[in-house]
């Protein structure tokens, strides 16, 4: 135990103790802008990066990560909270449910799936939230109160926009979140050594106090902890924003976090633990929840902080978390200073940073089917459901997949003399046949899975295999048969026995062929003893069966 506490917490502290701060310094003014965004004001951001920073590095299972409020949880907790301003406490049961959910997730091993994600899912999906963010800043930004909806902000934002309401304070604004955006993008040319979002945080609330702008800040911080409490459920329709929010919060925040741990592997030639992140993320939730903070999920842009300035274990995450904590108590009166456009300017540059810019570069010259995909998730993600936007998108995914390798025909069938030329061309072999009888046997071999889209070829090519006397279905090259592959397959030979021609299975692997005797396919259609033949063997016995016939005739 003492040892896996050091190596996890206790190696290198001096650099680790500074990628920590970094990493604090960068996800301070994100945390107070995802905090104001939500509904729920921005210690509620501070305190999800205080307790899901300290328990995910605890407890999870990625060096290096940082855990705190990020896009697609924010999304979550605002739709959540303005569909139930006046119950909060509806959020805050959903982020301890959705902690839970986690660990059950870590406990059913399921983070190693995050793998099999396409990227047109996962570019749809980043975009779409980078349009969401953009989209619920545009009242902010020019000092109207936000809205939680997409459609409903654009909608304000145009009436507005079309009815000249633009007031002197909104324009104040305005300038605010404009000065904001510009030291985020322009201050990197000078040194990247100092967050750029920090520097447009400090800018932008002294212009303000400067020239003495009259605009909206964030509201004054209460002292203590959000006390949590258990709703009192009096509609059906509560319960359902619970358990729905619970369980988009857990599956959007694992999907989140484990990709953020790729992107770290990738950084820092490291392996992470998929299941074990999962617990530390599920902890982290429960525990933000209890003390009213927001949910969170593994951040890109804090943990690539993190390991740029240094970090080589887990004790960044934890003193990113404690940092936070001291900014709680002791900068809370400077908190309130801020102005919400300067906020609002910083989840802009956000919204830009998550939309998948080489994705969208590539647009012309991708697949068309990625591109459907990744247009089809990024219509949901901003207009619909997060959750159903990623499944719809999998689902997608995989059935154009299935259809483009169906189409590739891998599987090669032919008369028996293409494969004579090929395999025994210039040897005298002992069942060899003549040219007459290998235009009398067809053989069709498969080339991969025999899954359900394979079988759609087989069954496509079963009136071609009908017009010969002898049918050879070879086998050697199948991994795996599915379950429509298997019935195919059964369907296929008891119409080639109604034809009165000769089957022969051969060249089955052990797995292929356990998987059939499964199905009773080989017992039932007679077969068993067939199925253990050899290409050759089947040769041999088709030439032995034909020479008895002509003896016979």
């Amino acid at each position: 135990m003492l040892k896996s506490i050091q190596d996890r917490f206790l190696t290198h502290i001096p650099q680790n103790l500074v990628a920590g701060l970094v990493a604090a310094i960068v996800a301070l003014p994100i945390s107070l802008a995802f905090g104001e965004a939500s509904g729920l004001g921005a210690l509620s951001g501070l305190y999800g990066a205080m307790a899901c920073g300290i328990l995910a590095a605890l407890f999870g299972g990625t060096k290096n990560q940082i855990t705190g409020p990020t896009g697609p949880m924010t999304v979550v907790a605002a739709a959540i909270i303005a569909s139930n301003p006046d119950k909060p406490e509806l959020l805050f049961f959903a982020v301890v449910l959705g902690g839970f959910l986690q660990l059950v997730l870590a406990w059913l091993k399921t983070g190693q799936y995050v793998y099999y994600l396409p990227y047109s899912v996962i570019s749809g999906f980043m975009s779409g939230i980078g349009i969401i963010i953009l989209c619920l800043q545009l009242l902010p930004i020019i000092g109207f109160k936000g809205k939680g909806d997409v459609l409903e902000s654009i909608e304000a934002f145009f009436t507005i926009i079309t009815q000249s309401q633009l007031s002197e304070t909104n324009i104040q604004a305005f300038m605010v979140g404009l000065i904001t955006l510009a030291v985020i993008y322009l201050f990197p040319k000078i040194t990247r050594k100092i967050p750029s979002t920090l520097v447009a945080l400090v800018v932008g609330t002294g212009v303000v106090i400067w020239l003495g702008w009259n605009i909206p800040t964030i509201p004054a911080i209460p002292d203590g902890f959000i006390q949590f409490q258990l709703p009192s459920l009096h509609h059906l329709s509560e319960l359902q924003v619970i358990f729905t929010g619970a369980i988009t919060l857990a599956l959007l925040g694992a999907i989140d976090s484990l990709l953020t741990s790729v992107v770290v592997d990738q950084m820092t030639d490291t392996r992470h633990n998929s299941d074990q992140e999962l617990i530390g993320q599920g902890l982290g939730n429960m525990v933000s929840g209890f003390i009213g903070g927001l949910p969170g999920a593994g951040a890109t842009m804090r943990s690539v902080a993190s390991v740029n300035a240094g970090g080589t274990n887990y004790l960044p995450g934890v003193v990113h978390g404690l940092i936070i904590l001291i900014t709680v108590f002791w900068l809370k009166p400077f908190v309130s200073l801020i102005p919400l456009a300067c906020l609002a300017g910083i989840l802009v540059s956000v919204g830009i940073s998550i939309i998948d810019r080489r994705g969208l570069k590539h647009i012309l010259h991708a697949p068309k089917a990625d591109v459907l995909v990744m247009g089809v998730v990024l219509f949901l993600t901003v207009f619909d459901n997060l959750i159903v936007a990623v499944g719809v998108g999998v689902a997608l995914a995989s059935i154009l997949f299935v259809k483009h390798l169906s189409d590739s025909q891998f599987s090669e069938h032919g008369e028996l003399d293409q494969w004579y030329n090929k395999w025994y061309k210039g040897t005298d072999q002992e069942h060899k046949i003549d040219e007459t009888l290998q235009h009398k046997v067809y053989v069709y071999q498969f080339n991969g899975p025999l899954f359900f889209g394979e079988a759609k070829n087989f069954n496509n090519n079963l009136s071609k295999l009908l017009q010969y006397e002898n049918i050879i279905l070879h086998f050697a090259n199948v991994p795996i048969v599915d379950q429509t592959g298997a019935y195919a397959l059964e369907d296929a030979i008891r119409k080639i026995e109604e034809a009165n021609k000769a089957v022969y299975i051969v060249d089955l692997t052990g797995d292929v062929r356990a998987i059939l005797s499964r199905f009773d396919i080989l017992k039932h259609l007679h077969l068993e003893g067939q199925s253990h033949l050899t290409f050759d063997e089947a040769v041999q016995e088709i030439k032995t069966r034909h020479q008895s016939l002509e003896l016979i005739s």
